[in-house]
């Protein structure tokens, strides 16, 4: 198992992301009084989204690379890991422990949670890995035992 980050009690994109729920949270609030919480959480969601790929982008990544490739240094992510496939064709592991997903639950805001961070998933794959198609069933922050992030080379 591969731990990254999560016992670090003073994790910054942790305690970032916590700063930034103070903004999103009571703006996500106001916006959905204003056009429905369907619509309010994806447009929350869109603009999330496209911050965290247009972060990726500036960072800089290796384009198709397979999915281990990031997972073989500390993103600093505050997540334990448990690699289940690696194999040329695919990859898979499950997170087994998720202190985004505690934080948002702990605070009664788990949907907004998932915006925040559960969300950029999608977006960001389709960026950094357009040969391999990404699925995730189920997360922590949905009240699931572990995320299950997997691909497969198109």
């Amino acid at each position: 198992m591969s731990e990254g980050s999560a016992g670090n009690m003073s994790n910054p994109i942790l305690n970032a992301i916590k700063i930034q729920s103070r903004v999103v949270i009571p703006f996500t609030r106001e916006l959905e009084k204003e056009v429905g919480k369907e619509k309010a959480h994806a447009i929350i969601g869109r603009a999330i989204a496209a911050s965290y790929v247009a972060y990726r982008e500036m960072k800089g990544f290796e384009k198709n690379s397979h999915p281990r490739v990031e997972q073989e240094v500390d993103s600093g992510f505050p997540v334990e890991r448990e690699v289940v496939e690696d194999t040329d064709e695919s990859y898979g592991y499950n997170i087994t422990g998720c202190q985004f997903a505690e934080y948002f639950r702990s605070i009664g805001e788990p949907e907004i949670g998932a915006l925040m961070t559960c969300g950029v998933d999608y977006a960001a794959e389709d960026l950094i890995r357009p040969g391999w198609a990404f699925t995730r069933t189920q997360t922590r922050m949905q009240g699931a035992d572990h995320c299950d992030f997997r691909w497969r080379k198109k």
